[in-house]
């Protein structure tokens, strides 16, 4: 009942029963409205703007005031809540730790105490750099109440003062999530179209993962293509604060059309499926990384560009930024990391039926990669640079089958199992229902 849980979430409040003769617009919410008119009983509430202020007499309604840098230390912004207390909020940056942006703010038995009830609910080196620190002092007698850090776009790290002395907790945010359908046409880049349809690039990141086994995003996609995509948007107090799951999706590349369809498995892990119930997950991606152009194919007759010899080049090399995160083609074990002769900083992953990956000229790996490791397919393994023998930024990518050099293009692998029979009707019925969203037959916040 898992499935049925997470999708009820959001999807009947804005479908109307499919038994309401078939006519009723799907997202207008009317058999909702239907139950409220149709109460004997209905509840009667005073809305007055008088009932609202005396239900709120002598509470403080925080107002703030725009943020200023703080005087007393640049690196911080002050803001003013209007009830007696101010907000200083500033980044974590090279060379601070949880006690470092402590000692600021508490006396030093404080600060021991406080460190310690940190300590006994979040590790201490976690810090990253950029993530929000912020501190929250009465302006009347300059006591802090609390310190904080943003952990990640889900959770925070809260220290606060009580009258036993400090206690910590990892808070996880409760997002307000609302369902977007956005689309798009491409023109140049999915970049592009993405941020033209008014969304972030990172969004366009989603969608070819969702699509990354179907479609290769580095060697396919052109102008003309186009995509739907119904996906969810987290808020937080108002604020937008990151994408969720893609619910629903569809990229037509080239006059060909793939979908791809939401659902939770026993163990609440989400997995995309065409609409017959065929997995979309393969043993291997199209591509180790996103968004990029092949600046040198699989070919045994290329000139090379330092040496200037015509010699074979066993792989395909991808043209990219340097920095752009390299990805596992599929799930493995890495057999190398380490610097290879010309090939630079390199790794080299074994997968199963004989397969290898190799992937050369990165700047850094992945932190703490090394040989032995079991790596899963889509994780970040290492980063484009140009190391070893290079004229500029790209990936050198490799694959071998028994041994043999083959070209990576032109490398399958095993589907994913289908849809189990059993939750074959419960997988159509949400199928039916997230296709009429993706026409746009189902209004949504973002058409």
């Amino acid at each position: 009942m898992l499935q049925a849980e997470r999708f009820s979430g959001y999807a009947e409040t804005v479908m109307a029963s499919e038994k309401a003769d078939g006519l009723a617009s799907l997202g207008t919410g009317l058999s909702f409205l239907k139950s409220l008119w149709t109460r004997e009983e209905a509840p009667c509430y005073d809305t007055s703007f008088t009932s609202f202020m005396a239900s709120r007499e002598g509470v403080c309604i925080p107002s703030y005031s725009d943020p200023v840098v703080w005087e007393d230390d640049p690196r911080y912004t002050v803001q003013d809540n209007g009830c007696g207390t101010q907000i200083f909020r500033t980044k974590v940056k090279k060379g601070d730790s949880i006690g470092s942006l402590f000692r600021a703010w508490l006396g030093k038995d404080e600060l021991n105490e406080a460190v310690k009830a940190v300590s006994s609910v979040f590790k201490l080196n976690r810090l990253r750099l950029g993530r929000v620190f912020s501190a929250e002092r009465n302006t009347k007698d300059g006591t802090v109440s609390r310190l904080m850090y943003d952990i990640d776009e889900e959770s925070r790290l809260v220290l606060c003062r009580g009258e036993k002395g400090f206690s910590a907790a990892v808070n996880v945010y409760q997002f307000d999530v609302k369902l977007v359908r956005v689309s798009g046409r491409v023109e140049g880049t999915l970049f592009d179209a993405m941020t033209a349809s008014g969304e972030s690039s990172a969004l366009a990141l989603q969608l070819a993962d969702v699509f990354s086994r179907q479609v290769d995003f580095v060697n396919e996609v052109q102008a003309g293509d186009s995509f739907d995509v119904v996906v969810e948007k987290r808020f937080l107090e108002g604020n937008f604060r990151g994408y969720g799951d893609i619910v629903a999706a569809r990229f037509v590349n080239d006059g060909v059309t793939f979908e791809a369809f939401r659902f939770f498995d026993d163990e609440g892990t989400a997995h995309y499926y065409a609409a017959d119930g065929s997995s979309l997950e393969t043993q291997f991606l199209k591509a180790p990384l996103n968004f990029t152009r092949i600046s040198s194919g699989y070919t045994l007759h290329r000139r090379h560009p330092v040496f200037g010899k015509v010699r074979p080049h066993q792989g395909v090399d991808y043209a990219a930024p340097r920095g752009t995160p390299v990805k596992a083609l599929g799930d493995g074990e890495v057999t190398f990391v380490g610097w290879k002769r010309g090939y630079g900083k390199s790794v080299g992953i074994q997968h199963a039926g004989a397969v290898e990956t190799h992937y050369a000229h990165l700047s850094k790996y992945a932190k703490s990669l090394k040989k032995g490791d079991k790596v899963e397919q889509g994780q970040v393994i290492g980063y484009v640079g140009a190391t070893g023998t290079a004229t500029g930024p790209h990936l050198d990518f490799r694959v071998r089958k028994n041994g043999k050099f083959i070209d990576p293009l032109k490398l399958t692998g095993n589907r994913a199992s289908p849809i189990p029979f059993e939750k074959k009707p419960f997988f159509e019925k949400q199928m039916h229902r997230a296709r009429l969203m993706l026409d746009g037959q189902v209004i949504l916040a973002g058409m």
